[in-house]
C-alpha cells in the first residue's frame, strides 16, 4: 500500500508573514541545510539566529511547532523533545535562536538526511533555462511510494521534500501543532 505524502506549514496563517528567515545568511549555512554540504560538528558549534516574520507574536508562536523557512526547516523545542529521537535516522536537529519581537526563543533547525525518489518526473512541469538546463517549474509527487519513512527530500531535485502519513500520525499522536496538506 502506498503512503500518502504531505507538505507541512505553520498552523498560524492569519497574517501574510508567517515565515522566518536567517538573520545572517551565509553560503555555508545555506549549503549545509539545502544541499547537505559541510561539516556537522562545525555547524553544531555555530550560532544560528532566525528572525520570526511580522505575523508572529510571543503569544502565538507558542501555538505552533513548525515555522516556514527556506532553508532550513524550523521546529519547536517541544517538537524535538517529543519526537526528535524517532526521526533521528532521517533528520538532524541543530539548536538555534528564533528571535521574535526582540526575544530569543529556543528552536531547532532541521536538515533532512533521507533522500529518495519522490518526484514524478513524467507528470512534473519543466522550464528550460537560457543555458538549456531543464528545471522543475511545478513538481508532481509520486503516488506509488510504499517504503516506510517520515520525511525525505528528492534524491535528484534537492529543494523538494515531503512528509509521509506516518509523520502526520506521529505528530497527531503527540499533540503537535502542524498543518498538513496532501500533495
Amino acid at each position: 500500500m502506498s503512503l500518502k505524502l504531505y507538505k507541512i506549514t505553520t498552523t498560524l496563517e492569519e497574517h501574510p508573514d508567517f515565515t522566518a528567515r536567517l538573520k545572517n545568511r551565509t553560503n555555508e549555512i545555506y549549503s549545509f541545510f539545502s544541499f547537505n554540504h559541510g561539516d556537522v560538528e562545525q555547524m553544531k558549534n555555530k550560532k544560528i539566529d532566525f528572525l520570526a516574520g511580522a505575523g508572529y507574536t510571543l503569544e502565538n508562536i507558542e501555538k505552533t511547532d513548525y515555522i516556514n523557512c527556506s532553508p532550513p526547516l524550523l521546529f519547536s523545542e517541544r517538537f524535538v523533545e517529543k519526537i526528535g529521537n524517532e526521526l533521528s535516522n532521517e533528520v538532524e536537529f541543530f539548536p538555534c535562536n528564533l528571535i521574535c519581537k526582540g526575544i530569543s526563543l529556543n528552536w531547532y533547525a532541521a536538515r533532512i538526511m533521507r533522500k529518495m525518489a519522490i518526484i514524478d518526473k513524467e507528470a512534473s512541469t519543466y522550464s528550460i533555462l537560457s543555458e538549456g538546463e531543464k528545471v522543475i517549474r511545478i513538481a508532481k509527487y509520486r503516488n506509488d511510494i510504499d517504503e516506510n519513512f517520515y520525511i525525505a527530500r528528492d534524491d535528484e531535485n534537492i529543494p523538494y521534500w515531503v512528509v509521509s502519513e506516518l509523520f502526520m500520525e506521529l505528530c497527531k499522536k503527540n499533540n503537535l501543532s502542524i498543518r498538513f496538506k496532501e500533495v
